[in-house]
């Protein structure tokens, strides 16, 4: 079984395309037309840009740009959207290496063919177009899920229902910790006793978000 990744033919326009992107306005649609006639990379090499984006999330299949292109274009998360988006769009990847994104060349090259079922020339241009994006990621950034488990028996509920804090309160912890040349990620585990009224999870939520700040 393979899974099937996009990648470019040719990565060298790959960072002034992105440069372009985030100087721009954002299009109605993104297009390979909108790449020629408004960024100005007419070469048939940079015709796949849209459907990088896609793979993104950056932009929807008919090309309408999508929240995630506007966080790109915006200097204080464009790294962020654009690791968020390599998290998504290659999890099959980061399945394979949770930290794929910090791989040499050779190391990614065997994954992509482990993952797609490739050989090396694909595999290896798959491998050259995801580090060309991933070189304009902020990996800092920890990737946070958020999940509420349902009511569990008295005797389930002594083995935890397990919480994530939100991606805001974890980045200002990992902010705090940056000066320092630190990258944290901590998880907050909370013992709650069954219970149907949500008021009491808002409330503990509030409460961490008010201690955490």
């Amino acid at each position: 079984m393979t899974t099937d990744l996009p990648y470019m033919p040719s990565i060298g326009n790959v960072a002034a395309i992105l440069q372009k992107i985030r100087g721009a306005g954002t299009p109605p649609k993104f297009t390979v037309e909108f790449v020629k006639s408004t960024l100005g990379f007419t070469g048939s090499q940079d015709r796949s840009f849209p459907r990088m984006l896609k793979q993104l999330r950056f932009i929807s299949e008919d090309g309408t740009p999508l929240p995630r292109y506007n966080e790109f274009k915006a200097a204080s998360s464009g790294g962020r959207a654009m690791a968020d988006g390599l998290r998504e769009g290659w999890a099959p990847i980061f399945l394979a290496d949770q930290m794929a994104h910090s791989r040499s060349s050779g190391e990614l090259t065997d994954t992509f063919k482990t993952v797609t079922g490739q050989g090396d020339a694909v595999a290896k241009k798959m491998a050259a177009t995801f580090k060309a994006f991933a070189s304009h990621a902020d990996w800092s950034s920890v990737p946070v899920e958020l999940e509420v488990q349902p009511d569990k028996s008295p005797k389930e509920s002594e083995t935890a229902d397990s919480e994530v804090v939100s991606e805001e309160q974890t980045a200002s912890l990992v902010a705090a910790a940056s000066g320092r040349g630190l990258s944290l990620h901590h998880d907050i585990h909370l013992h709650i006793p069954p219970t149907s009224d949500v008021a009491v999870y808002r409330a503990i939520f509030r409460a961490l978000r008010e201690e955490l700040q």
